[in-house]
């Protein structure tokens, strides 16, 4: 009966972990540029890309987890999401009914940009972010 049980454990830990998500990033992902550079239209989520002088286009449903890199631009639509930010002289511009999460990350030089009806939570401390209304 012991063994039955320990079975019967071993089985369900396997199929609960066969149901988890791995992480993709820009590395392994396909759809990602493999060099520096380019557009990117987010499908699903993006996990920590780390490119340079990449524009990402966020739309609806999709989102990306920890942007960082150096000298792109993130552009969040109508219904995208973005969570936590980081990176060198990034651009961030969060449109209407887009969403900005922000944590405190090491940034630098990095403007968020946000227009009426997007939803921003600013970080309250850590250096590097500047956060302003779309004119």
């Amino acid at each position: 009966m012991k063994f039955f049980f320990q079975t019967l454990m071993l089985v369900s830990i396997i199929l609960l972990l066969t149901q988890c998500e791995t992480m993709e990033t820009t590395s392994s992902d396909p759809a990602l540029p493999s060099a520096n550079g380019g557009t990117v239209n987010v499908d699903g989520t993006i996990f920590y890309p780390d490119t340079a002088d990449t524009i990402y286009v966020v739309g609806d449903g999709d989102q990306i987890i920890g942007a960082g890199g150096k000298n792109c631009k993130y552009v969040v639509e109508n219904g995208g999401s973005m969570t936590a930010h980081s990176g060198d002289s990034n651009q961030y511009l969060i449109k209407s009914g887009g969403q900005f999460r922000g944590f405190t990350h090491p940034a630098t030089n990095c403007v968020i940009t946000f227009e009426a009806g997007a939803v921003v939570e600013q970080e309250q401390m850590g250096a590097g972010t500047v956060f302003k209304p779309a004119m």
